[in-house]
């Protein structure tokens, strides 16, 4: 098996580690708001200005994904427009997706996945999550399941990316220091929640006798992961406490601005969200997932 280097785009990264293995699968685990999709578009339109051809299968809705993807440059937008970028989306509902024993896909989806793969000649892929695929109902067969799958990935010669949220019960770990086994390369993002400072930490590569320590980091729009710190936000300035003179008068002022009886101020009108469900289906579902063109 190679032991070729691939970017991944995220500067601070590729510079110490040369990149991830082409053609394998590494790992980001971290929170919510911890900027692991903003890494795995940064990911893909790194392989898109290499003129490698991109997937990328998210639970978000597609056409908001295709986006937010544009904002990485006009190459990416194009290249989304023409199908290099294929973007998919998992269907609005697993059965048990409220349960994480029970997250799992269909059997046959890896083949139909693998499918789609193939037929595009897809080089880069990102599952933001992989969850739904590395879950077994079987906690005793979850490192066989776990092992099988990432060397399905290896066994397809695309360079993937797997995104997990961070562990926060037993079996989330669990599943986590599987993957960690049999990947060469993860990655685990933390967020400060105090400053709001978040920090990358490589945690495992192949082939490095010494690991750095965490890297802090901010996301940028179009950018994705930029080694940076976050902006403390401006000190609150104390209020001075109004005269009592002016305070009367502002009693006064804000008695005559209210509204007479029987009327209602327009800012107080609620307007109401478009329902989602009323609109109509205009995608094609398969093995819950939806593809757009």
């Amino acid at each position: 098996m190679s032991t070729q280097k691939a970017l991944t785009g995220v500067g601070f990264f590729d510079e110490r580690y040369g990149g991830v293995y082409a053609g394998r699968c590494w790992v980001i685990c971290g929170p919510s708001g911890g900027g692991k999709s903003a890494v795995g578009l940064q990911f893909l339109a790194q392989g898109v200005r290499q003129g490698e051809r991109c997937l990328l299968l998210s639970p978000q809705p597609a056409a908001d994904v295709a986006i937010w993807a544009s904002s990485f440059g006009p190459e990416i937008e194009r290249s989304v427009e023409e199908g290099d970028f294929v973007v998919l989306e998992y269907s609005d509902y697993i059965p048990g997706r409220d349960k994480e024993v029970n997250l799992t896909l269909p059997p046959d989806g890896f083949l139909q996945l693998q499918e789609i793969i193939d037929t595009n000649a897809i080089k880069r892929v990102v599952l933001d999550t992989a969850l739904p695929w590395v879950m077994t109902r079987s906690v005793d067969m979850m490192a066989e399941h776990v092992f099988s799958f990432v060397r399905a990935f290896d066994r397809l010669r695309c360079t993937t990316l797997l995104t997990l949220p961070r562990p926060v019960s037993a079996i989330a770990t669990r599943l986590k220091n599987a993957l960690d086994d049999v990947v060469p390369v993860s990655v685990t993002l933390s967020t400060d929640e105090a400053t709001g400072q978040r920090s990358w930490l490589t945690t495992k590569c192949l082939g490095e006798v010494r690991l750095d320590p965490a890297t802090p980091y901010v996301v940028l729009p179009g950018r994705g992961a930029v080694a940076g710190r976050e902006t403390p936000p401006p000190a609150p300035q104390p209020v001075p406490e109004p005269a009592p003179v002016a305070a009367a008068a502002e009693a006064v002022a804000a008695v005559r601005r209210e509204p007479p009886p029987g009327k209602v101020r327009f800012s107080s009108v609620v307007l109401g969200n478009e329902n989602n469900s009323a609109r109509a289906p205009n995608r094609s579902f398969r093995f819950g997932m939806t593809i757009t063109k």
